[in-house]
C-alpha cells in the first residue's frame, strides 16, 4: 500500500481512500504482494553485490597469473574469456566477453539486394531458405538479431547479387562494444564424469523439487 500522511490508501487512479472501504481481500492481496515484491527485491540486490564480487574475485585472480608472465590485466585483453575449474574438475566458472554488434544503414540495403536475388530465382530458390534468411531480418524490440544476419554467410551461394548483399552485410557490421557473462556449473551428484550443468540463478527458470 501507499499511504498519505492520513494514513488513506492510494488506489489504481492515483486517488486516497479510506482503509475503512478497501475489501479485507484487498488488503490481505496488497499485504502479499508488498512481502514477496519485496523480498524478490532484496534478492535482486544481494545477487547483484554477488555478481560483482564474483567478477572482482575471479578477475583478481588471473591478473595474479598474468603478474607471473608480465602480461596484461583482464581487462585490458581483447577476449578477457577464461574458465576457473575446481581441481577436481566438478566445478566450474567461466566469464565470458561477447561483442555487441550493430548494423548501419548498408544492411536495408542489403536485404534490398536479397530481395531482388529471390525475384529472379523465384522459380529455383528454395522456399525453406528464403523463409530463414526474411525471418533474420524480422526487428524484434527494435533491432535485428545479429546472430542471425551473420549466419547469412554460411549459405553456399555464388550469385553476384547474393555476394554483393553479403559484403553489405560485412561493410554494415558494427562492433558497438562489449558486454561481459559470468556463469557457475558443477558436475551432477558432484561426479567426476557427471554431465556438467549449469547453476540456474534465474528465478522463472529454476525448477522446483517435488
Amino acid at each position: 500500500m501507499f499511504l498519505n500522511e492520513r494514513q488513506m490508501w492510494r488506489n489504481k487512479e492515483g486517488n486516497f481512500v479510506h482503509p475503512d472501504i478497501v475489501p479485507i481481500d484487498k488488503q490481505l492481496e496488497d499485504e502479499l504482494v508488498i512481502k514477496l515484491v519485496g523480498g524478490a527485491k532484496e534478492l535482486q540486490s544481494n545477487l547483484a553485490k554477488f555478481k560483482a564480487e564474483a567478477f572482482e574475485q575471479c578477475e583478481s585472480f588471473v591478473d595474479l597469473l598474468r603478474q607471473k608472465y608480465n602480461m596484461d590485466r583482464l581487462a585490458k585483453s581483447e577476449n578477457g574469456s577464461v574458465t576457473l575449474k575446481a581441481f577436481d574438475g566438478t566445478m566450474e566458472v567461466q566469464i565470458q566477453v561477447a561483442k555487441l554488434i550493430s548494423f548501419d544503414q548498408k544492411l536495408a540495403l542489403a536485404k534490398e539486394l536479397l530481395d531482388e536475388y529471390f525475384t529472379e530465382k523465384t522459380e529455383h530458390a528454395d522456399p525453406e531458405i528464403k523463409t530463414l534468411i526474411m525471418r533474420a531480418f524480422e526487428v524484434k524490440n527494435g533491432k535485428v538479431d545479429a546472430k542471425q544476419i551473420i549466419s547469412l554467410k554460411s549459405y553456399n551461394i555464388e550469385h553476384p547479387k547474393w555476394l554483393e548483399a553479403m559484403k553489405m552485410i560485412d561493410d554494415a557490421t558494427e562492433i558497438a562494444g562489449t558486454k561481459s557473462y559470468i556463469r557457475f556449473k558443477e558436475r551432477k551428484n558432484g561426479k567426476i564424469d557427471g554431465e556438467l550443468c549449469n547453476i540456474t540463478l534465474n528465478i522463472a527458470a529454476i525448477e522446483l523439487e517435488d
